[in-house]
């Protein structure tokens, strides 16, 4: 069975806020869902632990399988000063065109944001969860680990 892991894009200043973990391996902020954690949970504390931001929205964007985890991904507008914490070493800001960078991220990592960039902005820019994914929002959120 696949590691469930809550994932977190986080846009700031036009750039997506990645983590670098202690291998060297750059990542969106996330991390494994705990026993009797919602995913929506796991990614509000995630995403504080790995970069001290404080999520006051989180959006459901979609299910991405790797092979390793099964991410739950959510967008985040969050407030605060940008800082690695817990297993983050360092933090990285991606822009499309950032050919080392990217180079330096994990697959998955590469994949979910190529989904993410390909998502409908509302009028606010916030992105537009795929169609498909809506009628399980609710589901989504309200489902907690075993």
């Amino acid at each position: 069975m696949k590691r469930q892991r809550a994932t977190i894009v986080v846009e700031l200043d036009g750039s997506i806020l990645l983590v670098e973990n202690r291998g060297g391996l750059v990542l969106l902020p996330g991390g494994g869902v705990h026993t009797g954690e919602s995913r929506l949970q796991a990614a509000a504390r995630e995403l504080a632990e790995e970069t001290r931001l404080v999520a006051h929205s989180l959006l459901f964007l979609f299910e991405h399988e790797s092979a390793t985890n099964r991410h739950s991904v959510f967008w985040a507008a969050a407030t605060g000063t940008a800082l690695a914490g817990d297993d983050a070493t360092a933090l990285h800001r991606f822009v499309a065109e950032d050919e080392a960078l990217s180079g330096r991220m994990s697959a998955a990592s590469r994949q979910i944001i190529a989904r993410f960039l390909e998502l409908p902005r509302d009028t606010t820019g916030v992105p537009r969860p795929p169609i498909e994914q809506e009628a399980r929002l609710l589901d989504a959120l309200a489902t907690t680990a075993t």
